[in-house]
This record gives C-alpha cells, structure tokens and sequence, in this order.
C-alpha cells in the first residue's frame, strides 16, 4: 500500500495594505517571532548585542581571538550568556568557534561578501517593493521623519550619527514590508554591512550619496510605487557594493 498523506487545512490571511492591520494568529510562527522581538531583553540578549557591536565598530577586529572572561566582565553578565551569545553569532558567521583554539572574530573574505551582495541586493530590493505596497500612513511618516534627521546629520558632518540612521532607515523599511522573516534576514545581512562601513570605506563621501539614494526609495515608498522603490533601493545597494569592491581592488594592487 502507498503511504497515505495527511491533509490538514491551511489558513492564509489576506496581505491587507499597512502591517499593521494584518494581525497574525497568536499560535502562528509570526506571532512568535514578533512575541521575541518585543519581549525584554534577556542576558543572552544584552551580550550578543553588545558582542555584535563590538564586531561590528571593529572594537573586535577581524580574525582577533574573543576573551569571553573580559566580555562577561565588560558587559556585566556571566560565562553562560556570553558562550550563548557566540553560539549565535557563529551561526551568523560573525565569529568562528575553532576546537582548542577558542573563538575568533570572522574574517572579511571577499569570496564571503560577493555572496552577501548577492543576496542582500536581492532582499533588500523584495523589502522596499513590499514597503510601497504594504506601509500605511504612520509607517509613511516615520520613513520621512528619518529622512530629514538624516538630512540634519549630513548637514553637521556627524558621521557615527548617519550611519546609525542608515540602519534606522533600513530597518524600518523592512518593518513596513511586513514579513517578519525577510526582517531578520535583513538584520542579519546588515551586520556585515557595518563592518564594511568600518573596514574601508570613505564614510562621508559614501554616506552623502547614501542619503540621496535614501531619498528617492523613501519618496517611491510613500507614493506607493513598490516598483520604482525596488528599483531604487536595488541601485543603492549595487552602488555600496561596487564602492566597496573597487576599495579592495585598490588596496590588493
């Protein structure tokens, strides 16, 4: 006899216009992950973020070795969030946990990054078209509201500022999209983002065309224009990566 398959049924919510009007079933895998986005941070929580921006600011350069005792003490949790915090920057292949030699902070391989740029040119192209089709007035608002705060930034020079509200803007683009996953996608793609921001780039001259780029996908977002917003966000995206490349180009001459 053939094995018999189970049928059970499946129900879709409709994809209604603004995220926040699409409410998931409180038993979905939806749910879940938006429960563990709002719940208070955890010690695991406080030391694999503050593990992360150490990677990420190069606080904790490339291929340098990780002092989980000096950690603990820094951040002031113990041993067990700390190896808790590495166990899941590992799997985000932010550090390497080596037999008998420790954990040390991963390297930049170029090799590593082109596969990044693949997919993130991708995602973050699928995250714009969904925020224009998807973000409601208030989600409007706020992408605009970071636009002229990035625009002050820009005019003051303050370049730790505008690359925080680059990530803000981000983020909030794919929190518009509405799909929960592709967000942790994003955030986990951007991590890596930031360490390019630190290694090698001329961050001012990169974040000026940054903020211009910033502009047309948030006035595509706001028209409703999914399209034009993928387009935009899609050449922005391409516009870091070649910047970057060309960088390491010239230093390996």
């Amino acid at each position: 006899m053939g094995a018999r398959i189970l049928q059970l049924p499946v129900k879709f919510q409709s994809q209604a216009t603004g995220t926040s009007t699409r409410t998931p079933r409180p038993t979905s895998a939806r749910a879940a992950r938006q429960r563990r986005r709002t719940a208070p941070d955890s010690l695991g929580d406080i030391a694999y973020a503050g593990i992360r921006q150490r990677i990420t600011s190069l606080a904790l350069p490339p291929g340098s070795p990780v002092n989980e005792a000096a950690l603990a003490a820094e951040l002031g949790v113990g041993l067990a969030p700390v190896r808790s915090a590495l166990r899941r920057l590992a799997w985000e292949n932010m550090v390497v946990i080596l037999p008998r030699r420790g954990t040390l902070v991963s390297e930049l391989d170029v090799a590593d990054l082109q596969e990044i740029f693949e997919l993130r040119v991708e995602l973050e192209g699928l995250s714009a078209r969904l925020a224009g089709e998807r973000a409601g007035s208030a989600e409007r608002a706020s992408l605009q509201e970071l636009i002229e705060r990035t625009r002050s930034s820009l005019a003051s020079g303050d370049q730790q500022a505008l690359i925080e509200l680059d990530r803000e803007l981000h983020t909030a683009i794919a929190d518009a999209a509405g799909n929960t996953l592709l967000a942790a996608q994003l955030d986990w793609l951007y991590g890596h983002v930031l360490r390019l921001w630190s290694v090698t780039l001329d961050r001012i001259s990169a974040l000026r065309a940054s903020v211009a780029e910033h502009e047309a996908v948030v006035e595509a977002i706001v028209r409703g224009d999914g399209a034009e917003a993928q387009t935009r966000m899609q050449a922005h995206v391409r516009r870091f990566q070649a910047a970057f490349l060309a960088n390491e180009n010239d230093r390996s001459k």
